[in-house]
């Protein structure tokens, strides 16, 4: 079959073998996956888990090539694609997706940026009969949102700011919005992702603003999402919040990053962390959907076919779109 590959220098569409049928497992034929900034870190060569020969994608919808998890064949499906150990105290707690092993299909486990994917059926999630397998792809980047959120009880009626107008970003966005922010103010250099962030209603402004109006005594925002994960904005974001306020860390720090826990104490700030989703969070995520909650078409700006899937990698380092899928099979 049909794979974008990493060869440990570069990524490649390449010829290699299908999956086995294996107990336990599902086979899935793959309609769409996306690509994210982690498949960017596994191209150069940074994460620290990845090895060659590596295919790619964890993001991703499709159909069931035959019966599994007690769903029919062809059922379409997206999965949660994390592999834990069941055995730490996380896991034992029943908080299996900050388990102290945990492991990622696209990235210990090969990918769906493939013809066909072999997962644990266990993690299957069945999608609706009607959705477009467009969305279903993104089900897994929108839960990321759904369980930053959720983690920052946010309140009716508070303000939130958002660092980052990628794809995570403005789902975390819209999701505020949807959880009761009468306001979100998005940060974000890039003007094509500003100018998007102003098309979806959000409000876009620029830390220095934030800045001088904290200084200034005047409001800013009582919760704050940081998906961004760079370390001037990890400086920064405590001088962006309000007294009291939480700051939800929702991007992935590479390295430790310089924080004013002098302003954290002083203000009472909470900082949350947040790691990827639980299942639920993820069912959530295909409900609004479903549901037209949440409108994906906004963010998908661009969709290759499974032979050009090397492009994808290049289209989202020169920050021309937000989010890129590939398309294997409609």
């Amino acid at each position: 079959m049909k794979a974008l590959v990493w060869r440990g220098a570069d990524v490649a569409v390449m010829d290699v073998p299908a999956p086995d049928r294996v107990p336990g497992r599902a086979l899935i034929d793959v309609a769409f996956a996306g690509i994210c900034g982690t498949d960017l870190h596994i191209r150069d060569g940074d994460h620290p888990r990845a090895k060659p020969s590596l295919i790619l994608g964890h993001e991703f919808a499709g159909r069931l090539a035959e019966p599994a998890g007690g769903l029919a064949a062809g059922t379409p499906v997206t999965v949660e694609p994390l592999l834990w150990c069941g055995r730490c105290p996380a896991c034992r707690s029943g908080a299996r997706h900050v388990c102290e092993r945990l492991r990622m299909i696209g990235i210990d486990e090969p990918g769906a940026v493939a013809e066909q994917v072999s997962v644990p059926a266990e993690l299957l999630l069945p999608l609706p009969a009607t959705m477009d397998l467009r969305f279903g792809a993104f089900v897994e980047p929108l839960a990321v949102a759904v369980h930053a959120v959720r983690r920052s009880r946010l309140r009716l009626g508070e303000v939130a700011v958002v660092v980052g107008a990628g794809p995570i970003g403005l789902a975390v966005a819209t999701c505020a919005r949807l959880a009761g922010a009468t306001e979100v103010l998005v940060v974000e250099p890039a003007e094509m992702r500003r100018e998007r962030a102003r098309e979806l209603g959000f409000t876009v402004v620029d830390g220095a603003t934030l800045t001088a109006a904290r200084e200034a005594g005047e409001g800013v925002g009582q919760v704050l999402f940081d998906t961004a994960a760079a370390p001037a904005v990890a400086a920064a974001t405590t001088g962006w919040i309000d007294p009291g306020g939480r700051i939800v860390l929702v991007g992935v720090y590479s390295r430790p990053a310089p924080v004013d826990l002098q302003r954290v104490t002083f203000a009472e700030i909470e900082m949350i962390g947040t790691r990827v989703y639980r299942r639920d969070d993820l069912e959530t995520a295909i409900r609004l959907l479903d549901s037209g909650a949440v409108d994906p078409r906004p963010l998908l700006t661009r969709t290759v076919p499974l032979a050009a899937a090397d492009t994808a990698l290049d289209l989202l380092r020169a920050g021309s779109e937000i989010k890129v899928l590939i398309e294997v099979a409609a």
